[in-house]
C-alpha cells in the first residue's frame, strides 16, 4: 500500500467532482443573466453538450465518491485505509519519507519536528464525523440518480426524472464536497507536513479559476 498515490487519488477524486460542480453552476448561473443569453446561443449547441456533460460527470463522480461496495476506492475506503495505516503518519515513518530527499539529515530537521504533530486514529475518526450529515443524502437520492438516471436508464420516464430532481440541493452539493476537499486537505498536511488538523471546513481555492475558465470561454475575457 502506497499512501502517497492513495491520497492522491482522492484529490484527484474530489477535485474532478468539484471543479465540474462549479463549472456547471457556474454556465447555469450566466444563463440567468440575459446579458449572457445572446453569447451562449452563438454556439448553443456546444454549451447543451457542455451541461449535459458536466451534468452526468458530477452524478457519476459523486456516486464514486459515496460508493460503500468492498472493492471500490471511495471515501469512505481512503479514511479506512487511513485508520488501519496511522503508523505511516508516525514520527519514525515521516522521517524516514523526508530523509529520503537527503544524502544527509538536515539541519533544520530536529527543529521542525519539535513542533510536528503526528496524527491520531482519533483525528482521522473526527475528520469522518464532518462527511457525516452528508453521507445519508448521497447515498440516497443521489445515489438513485446516478444509478437509475446516469449509469443505466432505468428511470426513463421525464416526470420520475423530474420528480428526483426536485429533491435535489446545489448548496447540498457543494457543502459536501468542500467537507471532503478539506477533509482531504487536513490529511494531506497531517501525512506531508506533521501539521495539527482545525476539523474546518475550508472553501476550494481553486473556485475563482474554474469561474474564471467559463466566462473566458462564453465572453471571451475574464
Amino acid at each position: 500500500m502506497n499512501f502517497d498515490i492513495l491520497i492522491e487519488r482522492l484529490r484527484h477524486e474530489v477535485e474532478t467532482t468539484i471543479r465540474v460542480f462549479y463549472a456547471y453552476v457556474k454556465v447555469n448561473q450566466l444563463l440567468s443573466e440575459k446579458q449572457y443569453v445572446s453569447l451562449i446561443n452563438k454556439n448553443v449547441h456546444f454549451w447543451k453538450i457542455f451541461l449535459s456533460s458536466t451534468q452526468t460527470k458530477l452524478f457519476i463522480a459523486l456516486g464514486r465518491l459515496y460508493d460503500d461496495s468492498n472493492n471500490a476506492f471511495s471515501f469512505h475506503s481512503f479514511m479506512k485505509t487511513c485508520r488501519e495505516n496511522i503508523t505511516d503518519f508516525n514520527r519514525d515513518n515521516y522521517e524516514k519519507r523526508r530523509l529520503k530527499e537527503y544524502t544527509e539529515r538536515p539541519e533544520w530537521l530536529d527543529d521542525y519536528l519539535k513542533d510536528a504533530y503526528f496524527a491520531q486514529v482519533e483525528d482521522i475518526n473526527k475528520l469522518s464525523k464532518l462527511a457525516k450529515p452528508y453521507n445519508k443524502i448521497m447515498k440516497g437520492l443521489y445515489k438513485e440518480i446516478r444509478s437509475k438516471v446516469f449509469a443505466h436508464a432505468i428511470h426513463t420516464d421525464k416526470a420520475v426524472i423530474a420528480n428526483l430532481f426536485e429533491g435535489t440541493d446545489l448548496e447540498e452539493i457543494e457543502n459536501a464536497l468542500k467537507t471532503l476537499w478539506s477533509i482531504y486537505s487536513q490529511i494531506w498536511q497531517m501525512y506531508h507536513n506533521v501539521q495539527k488538523p482545525t476539523f474546518n471546513i475550508e472553501e476550494y481555492p481553486y473556485k475563482d479559476e474554474v469561474n474564471n475558465s467559463i466566462n473566458l470561454a462564453v465572453t471571451g475575457e475574464v
